[in-house]
C-alpha cells in the first residue's frame, strides 16, 4: 500500500487540493491507500514556523511514497516581506529526493492527453556554478550542460511513459540546428528510442511550438530538455484551455535515495494570490496531480486512471469555473467543479459485467443503462432543450427541430444521441463551430433531385428541411433524392426515416461523420461511422426503423462506457498501434479508431467497411462535402473548424409501385412470420428491427426519459449557465 504526504501550501492550493484530498480519503477508508497531513509547506509554513520547509514536513515527506503538493509562493495571508522566496521549499525537496525529471500530463477536451518529459536538474537547469550575474549588471551568463546519461534517463521515461500509455507518438524536441546541445539531444534521443524499439519523430523547438499552437494533432509524449519543455507544457495547456490543465510529476528514476519518497505531484499552475480565497480557481489541475500520482504506483494504476476519467468527463460536460466556460456561460465554482469530479469516480466505479443476454452489437443504436439517477418526463425534456437552445441564439423552429430529434433519441433508448449531446452542441455554438444565423438554401431544377446547403448550422433543423423537401418531391414525382452539404451532427438518423413512416412513405437516411472508423487492414481512423437508417409503413403497429452506425458499433457506444467507468467488449476497437482492446480510454475519442461492423477480415470486416464507403460516396461525394479526415467531429471538440457533415434523405411513395394495403400487408406477414420462428433461447425471442425502440417508446413516455449521474449534472450545469432551470424531476 503506498503512502502519500498532503502538502496543500500557499495560495490557491488549499482549494485545489480540496477535491483530491476527500477523494484520497475515501480510498483510504477502503484500505487502498495511506494518507498523512495535511503538512505545512511555503509561505505559510515560514509564517507559522519560519521555515518554509518544518522538520516535521520533511519527516512526512520521508516516510511517504509520494507528495501530493497544492503550491508554494506568494499568499494573501502572509504579510510581504516575511518569505521573499517560498519555492525555495519546492527546490529543496526536489534535491531531497533528486527528483531529477518531470512529467507533466495535459488532458484535451477531447480525449486526448499530451505527456511532456523534461529533466529538471541538469541541462538549462543547472547548479550555482552554472551561472553568473555581474555585480554591475553588465553581464549575465547562464550555462546549459548535458550529459548523454541524463539525456537518456530522461528518454527512457518518455520510453516507460508512452508504454504505460499502450503506444502512440513520441515527438523529441531540440536546437540540433543552433546548439551543440541539441545535437547531442538528437543523438542519445535517437539511440535510446532505437534501444527500445519505438520510433521517434525529431522537431526542432520552434516547429514543435508552431504545431502545439496551430491545432495540429498533438504527440501522445513529448521529451526535451528542461527550459524548452517547460515552455511548451504551458503552451500545450493553453490550448488545451487553461493553464490549470496540467498535472506536474517531479519524479527520481529508480530506488529512492532518501527514505521512501519517489516522486512529487502537483498542479502546475502555482499559488495564484490573486485569485485565493474565492472559491473560483480550477481545482482540475490538483485531481491531475493525483491521476498522475496514483498511476504511477501498479498498485494503484486503476484507481489513476478512474480519476483520470472523471476528469475527462467533466472536462467533456462541466460544469466549467471561469477559465473553461464558454463564453457567456455562468461559472461553476472550486467547489462545484469538484463535486462535480468525484461524483463522476463515484459513477465509474467497477461493477460486474453486463449480462449475456445484452443486445448484440450493430443491430440497433439503443443502450440499456443501470437504474437512473433520476427520470424526467419526455415531454418536460423537449420543451426544456428547446429554451436552452433559444437561449444560446438558435431560431426557435430550430431549437424545436432539435429538441425533436434529441426527444426521438431518449425515447427510443438511444441514450448516446439524446440529451446527452446537448452541452457539446451549446458549447460548439458558443466557440463559433456551429452557426446559428441563416436558413438552410435548396438548389435544385424542380425535379425529383435537390441538394440542400445547411450554412453550417444545427444538423437536425437542416436535415429536417431536406427531409420536407424529399416528401414534397415524393408526393408529386414519386420519390424525392435530396442530398445535403455543410451540415453538422444531425442527431439519430432513425428519427427522421421513422417521420416518413408515419407518413405512410419508406424513407432512407444516411449521414458521414468525423474520421474514427480504421478500414480493413488499417491501423488508423479515416472513415465515420458513417449511420445509415431505414424506415418502413406497418399497418397496424409503430414502423420498422433500422438504424444502424456502418462500424462495429456507434461511437456513442463508448461516450457510455468512458462515462460509467466500463469496458469494452473485444472487437469494438483498436488502440493507437492497432492493438484490439477493452479499454475505451484507448480507443475513443482519437486515441485509437473504431472498427468497422464484423470487427476483423475472419467475420467480414470489409463488408462494414464497404457499406461505411458507401455511405461516403451517397453523402459527402455526391453532395460535394469532404470526405474522410476533411470531416470535423463536434465530440473532439478540435479547434473552430465547422463540422462540414454531408447528408442523404431518400422518400419513396410505395403507392407508385401498387397498391399500398397489399404492400402494407406483405410487411406486416414478413414481420410476423420472422417474430414467430423458434428462438434457440425461449428467453431471446427473434425480434425484428425497432421492435426494441418502439417498447422502449411506450415505457419512457410513461415513466420518464432515464439519466445517468453524469449526464444529469452536466443538464444541471448547463441550466445553471444559461439561465434556464430544468425543472420537474422525477427520482429513479
Amino acid at each position: 500500500m503506498i503512502r502519500v504526504a498532503l502538502l496543500p501550501g500557499d495560495g490557491v492550493g488549499e482549494e485545489v487540493l480540496d477535491g483530491p484530498t476527500r477523494l484520497l480519503r475515501l480510498l483510504a477508508e477502503r484500505g487502498e491507500v495511506e494518507v498523512t497531513g495535511p503538512w505545512p509547506v511555503g509561505a505559510r509554513a515560514a509564517a507559522e514556523t519560519g521555515d518554509v520547509l518544518p522538520a516535521g514536513t520533511l519527516a512526512a515527506c520521508d516516510a511517504a511514497d509520494a507528495i501530493l503538493l497544492g503550491a508554494v509562493g506568494e499568499d494573501p495571508r502572509v504579510p510581504a516581506g516575511v518569505c521573499p522566496r517560498p519555492e525555495v521549499a519546492l527546490h529543496r525537496l526536489r534535491e531531497r529526493y533528486d527528483l531529477r525529471i518531470s512529467v507533466r500530463e495535459i488532458p484535451f477536451a477531447d480525449g486526448r492527453e499530451l505527456t511532456v518529459v523534461r529533466n529538471l536538474i541538469g541541462g538549462s537547469y543547472g547548479g550555482a556554478d552554472d551561472r553568473v550575474l555581474r555585480e554591475d549588471g553588465s553581464e549575465a551568463a547562464d550555462v546549459l550542460r548535458l550529459t548523454r546519461e541524463r539525456v537518456a534517463e530522461v528518454v527512457h521515461t518518455a520510453c516507460d511513459v508512452l508504454g504505460r500509455r499502450g503506444g502512440g507518438r513520441l515527438v523529441s524536441v531540440d536546437k540540433a540546428n543552433l546548439y551543440a546541445t541539441g545535437r547531442l539531444w538528437r543523438q542519445v534521443a535517437g539511440d535510446v528510442a532505437r534501444e527500445r524499439g519505438i520510433e521517434v519523430e525529431h522537431r526542432y523547438v520552434d516547429r514543435a511550438a508552431f504545431e502545439l499552437g496551430s491545432g495540429a494533432p498533438v504527440p501522445d509524449v513529448l521529451v526535451t530538455e528542461g527550459l524548452l519543455g517547460d515552455i511548451l507544457s504551458d503552451l500545450a495547456a493553453g490550448r488545451a484551455g487553461s493553464p490549470a490543465l496540467c498535472g506536474s510529476a517531479s519524479l527520481h528514476p529508480g530506488e529512492p535515495v532518501r527514505g521512501r519518497c519517489v516522486g512529487l505531484f502537483e498542479p502546475a499552475h502555482g499559488s495564484a494570490p490573486r485569485r485565493a480565497l474565492r472559491d473560483q480557481v480550477d481545482p482540475l489541475g490538483g485531481f491531475l496531480a493525483l491521476a498522475a500520482l496514483l498511476r504511477h504506483f501498479p498498485a494503484t494504476r486503476e484507481a489513476g486512471e478512474r480519476v483520470r476519467a472523471a476528469v475527462g468527463a467533466v472536462l467533456r460536460s462541466g460544469p466549467w469555473t471561469y477559465d473553461l466556460v464558454p463564453e457567456g456561460g455562468a461559472a461553476a465554482s472550486t467547489g462545484q467543479v469538484a463535486d462535480a469530479v468525484l461524483a463522476a469516480f463515484g459513477s465509474g466505479e467497477p461493477s460486474a459485467p453486463a449480462s449475456p443476454s445484452a443486445e448484440p452489437a450493430g443491430v440497433e443504436a439503443v443502450e440499456v443503462l443501470g437504474e437512473p439517477a433520476v427520470r424526467v418526463p419526455a415531454d418536460v425534456l423537449e420543451t426544456w432543450t428547446a429554451e436552452v437552445l433559444e437561449a444560446v441564439g438558435v431560431r426557435p423552429s430550430h431549437a424545436r427541430d432539435t429538441a425533436r430529434v434529441l426527444a426521438y433519441a431518449d425515447l427510443s433508448g438511444i441514450d448516446s444521441h439524446g440529451i446527452a449531446r446537448l452541452p457539446a452542441y451549446v458549447g460548439a455554438i458558443g466557440n463559433g463551430v456551429i452557426a446559428v444565423d441563416g436558413r438552410p438554401s435548396v438548389h435544385s431544377d424542380g425535379s425529383a433531385v435537390a441538394l440542400v446547403d445547411g450554412h453550417d448550422l444545427l444538423g437536425h433543423p437542416v436535415t429536417t428541411f431536406a427531409f420536407d423537401e424529399a416528401v414534397a418531391r415524393a408526393r408529386r414525382y414519386g420519390v424525392g433524392w435530396v442530398n445535403v452539404r455543410r451540415s453538422s451532427h444531425h442527431g439519430a438518423s432513425g428519427c427522421y426515416v421513422y417521420d416518413a413512416a408515419r407518413l405512410g412513405l419508406v424513407g432512407l437516411a444516411a449521414t458521414n461523420t468525423g474520421p474514427v472508423v480504421a478500414p480493413a487492414g488499417a491501423a488508423r481512423p479515416y472513415l465515420g461511422t458513417n449511420p445509415l437508417a431505414l424506415g418502413v409503413p406497418v399497418p397496424g403497429e409503430e414502423p420498422l426503423v433500422f438504424d444502424m452506425a456502418t462500424s462495429a458499433v456507434a461511437a456513442g457506444k463508448f461516450e457510455i462506457a468512458l462515462r460509467l467507468g466500463k469496458p469494452v467488449p473485444l472487437g469494438w476497437g483498436v488502440d493507437a498501434e492497432g492493438r484490439p482492446t477493452t479499454d475505451p480510454a484507448a480507443v475513443f475519442p482519437g486515441r485509437g479508431a473504431l472498427l468497422p461492423l464484423g470487427s476483423d477480415r475472419e467475420r467480414s470486416s470489409h463488408k462494414g467497411y464497404g457499406l461505411g464507403l458507401l455511405v461516403e460516396l451517397l453523402t459527402a461525394v455526391l453532395a460535394g462535402g469532404p470526405t474522410g479526415p476533411g470531416v470535423g467531429n463536434l465530440t473532439f471538440r478540435s479547434g473552430a473548424r465547422s463540422p462540414d457533415t454531408s447528408h442523404l434523405v431518400v422518400v419513396l411513395d410505395p403507392a407508385r409501385l401498387g397498391d399500398p394495403e397489399a404492400i402494407g400487408g406483405g410487411a406486416a406477414r414478413l414481420l410476423a412470420e420472422l417474430r414467430g420462428l423458434a428462438p434457440v433461447d425461449p428467453d431471446l425471442p427473434v425480434r425484428t428491427p425497432g421492435q426494441r425502440a418502439a417498447a422502449e417508446r411506450a415505457l419512457r413516455r410513461e415513466l420518464g426519459v432515464p439519466l445517468d449521474a453524469e449526464t444529469h449534472r452536466a443538464l444541471q450545469a448547463l441550466a445553471g449557465q444559461v439561465g434556464r432551470p430544468l425543472a420537474v424531476v422525477a427520482r429513479g
